[in-house]
């Protein structure tokens, strides 16, 4: 219970990457007193991956807020037995009167600055998952699919009292003793460094420490 307890205050507490970056606007998280909140029907599956496990952590933070109400979640839309995508979100906003249509994000972002533009630098696992990729997605499939005609059979709210955002978390790690800038990003997620294993091994002021991979 105590490590989910830490696992929530992580998430809470990970900086927003952006505030606006290409149009996309950022949820706003407001206080709430979770420090005494009792976790113990908190269960999640320690092999849950990342992007599920976070949901889990979002999904509790909404039920503490007293400015958000959980209207739907995880809302998978088929069209002939076809999955055309999924709705991260759906929450209704007391300050704004407005319904939210939110997707979650919660990234962790190696610094490239071998590409031109700064927008491209933010890399992923594999080199594939990108944020750039990320953004592309969120503007082209998943915010158009609240409107999909097809959608209209899956959630009951006024499309014109809605807004759309995205809660979008990361972690950024810059390249070892390089002069590099960001000015796309906020500068509170970048939490260290990284370095690939050739340089790594040849450095001195690496083999004096051991080492430990959490789990």
């Amino acid at each position: 219970m105590n490590n989910l307890k830490a696992q929530f205050e992580g998430f809470y507490n990970t900086p927003a990457l952006f505030e606006t970056l290409n149009d996309i606007r950022q949820f706003e998280f407001e206080a709430i007193e979770y420090k005494k909140h009792d976790y113990a029907k908190f269960e999640i599956l320690q092999k849950l991956p990342l992007g599920k496990r976070v949901e889990y952590f979002f999904e509790e933070y909404i039920k503490l807020s007293n400015r958000y109400n959980l209207i739907y979640k995880n809302i998978q839309v088929i069209e002939n037995k076809n999955t055309l995508g999924e709705l991260d979100f759906i929450l209704f906003d007391k300050k704004t009167q407005l319904y939210l249509h939110t997707e979650l994000v919660y990234k962790f972002y190696l610094y490239d600055n071998s590409f031109n533009e700064e927008i491209n630098r933010y890399i992923g696992p594999n080199r594939d998952d990108t944020l750039l990729k990320k953004l592309e997605k969120l503007k082209t499939k998943q915010f158009p699919l609240l409107f999909k005609e097809k959608t209209k059979n899956y959630i009951d709210i006024d499309l014109k009292n809605v807004f759309q955002n995205s809660c979008f978390k990361a972690n950024i790690f810059l390249p070892y003793k390089k002069d590099v800038k960001t000015s796309l990003i906020n500068k509170s997620c970048i939490k260290g460094f990284h370095i690939n294993i050739i340089e790594f091994l040849k450095l001195p002021e690496f083999k004096e420490y051991k080492y430990f991979l959490p789990h």
